[in-house]
């Protein structure tokens, strides 16, 4: 046996190890992708096209620190794939695609994109560096049914996260960006992450959201639970940039957020009109927010505050996205509201 079959085997025991949590059954990586040689792929895209097509068990793929400077598509066929990386400080994948700057369409400008059902990542960063200047730019893509991402950074200005379709979960994570951050038309439950509100050019506002729902018979949604919603610190020292929660992409935009801290950087208003839409009929409800941006004066009409936990209770892991059907089980979540 080669030095380097010994090495790769030692390395394989030793992660093995390292993914075995309390309660938790022992997980042998099938892959193992590291910049400097000492895993089986130096790229990311190698290890997935290398996965089997239409798995119907997990596959694990470990990301060895370093930034990776690659465009990776996980296929609808690569179905279970689940990336580990070692720290969102540590493994890092970026690329800096955007719509002002290629003139290709937003969907395309994302620097991973997930078509594949029952996609896992854990402990990565996903990055787009193009910047607040050149318009839509998305760090990832995610377009598929049962995903859930746990403790990664989604890194970015304008249009970071794209939730564009699927049953979504994203647990103890962090977004960051400036304008519609979060958007897409995706069933998606955000828990306990951090969402921060980068610094936008010269005479524009921040919103959060853009949820894209556009028949009423859609059971699609945005839903914040039990997050922190904040600014940076470079949008905090400017102090004259106005931030919106929201504002509706789809005629039936849907977007809730619930036992959430939000800080004192977002309007009274709380909400604002898409500027190139009409409204028709969003659906935007908050419930037993905290915090200074929380106070219900000067909400906008069309939106609407909510003290009953019945009606709360409808976006909750278990209702809106079943979760308790298909979250991996080690994957911390609750399924209802918080006592």
């Amino acid at each position: 046996m080669s030095v380097r079959a010994m090495w790769f085997i030692a390395v394989i025991a030793i992660l093995s190890l390292f993914l075995c949590g309390e309660g938790q059954q022992v997980k042998t990586p099938q892959a193992v992708v590291a910049k400097d040689g000492s895993g089986n792929y130096t790229t990311i895209t190698d290890a997935i096209i290398s996965a089997p097509n239409n798995s119907l068990n997990k596959y694990y793929i470990i990301i060895k620190q370093g930034t990776y400077y690659e465009y990776i598509q996980v296929d609808k066929w690569k179905t279970n794939i689940v990336l580990i990386g070692e720290g969102m400080d540590n493994t890092i994948i970026s690329g800096n695609k955007s719509y002002g700057g290629d003139g290709i369409k937003t969907s395309l400008t994302a620097t991973v994109g997930v078509n594949g059902k029952g996609f896992m990542a854990q402990d990565i960063t996903f990055r787009n560096n193009a910047g607040r200047e050149n318009q839509q730019a998305v760090a990832l893509r995610a377009e598929a049914e049962f995903l859930t991402f746990y403790r990664c950074r989604f890194d970015g200005f304008q249009d970071t996260l794209y939730t564009k379709k699927g049953l979504q979960f994203y647990r103890d994570c962090e977004i960051f960006g400036t304008i519609d951050f979060i958007c897409g038309d995706a069933t998606a439950v955000f828990q306990n992450c951090l969402i921060e509100a980068r610094l936008p050019l010269p005479k524009q506002y921040n919103t959060i959201t853009a949820q894209q729902r556009k028949f009423v018979n859609n059971t699609t949604g945005i839903v914040l639970q039990n997050c922190t919603l904040k600014a940076t610190q470079e949008l905090e020292k400017m102090g004259n940039v106005t931030a919106y929660l929201g504002r509706p992409w789809g005629d039936f935009s849907r977007t809730v957020v619930m036992q959430s801290y939000i800080d004192n950087f977002i309007n009274p208003k709380g909400w604002i009109e898409f500027i190139t839409k009409s409204l028709v009929q969003p659906y935007y409800l908050e419930y037993e927010n905290r915090g200074p941006g929380a106070i219900i004066e000067g909400r906008v009409k069309w939106a609407f505050v909510t003290r009953n936990p019945k009606i709360a209770s409808n976006f909750t892991v278990r209702h809106f996205i079943e979760g308790d059907k298909w979250i991996p089980a080690d994957v911390p979540h609750y399924l209802d509201l918080q006592e």
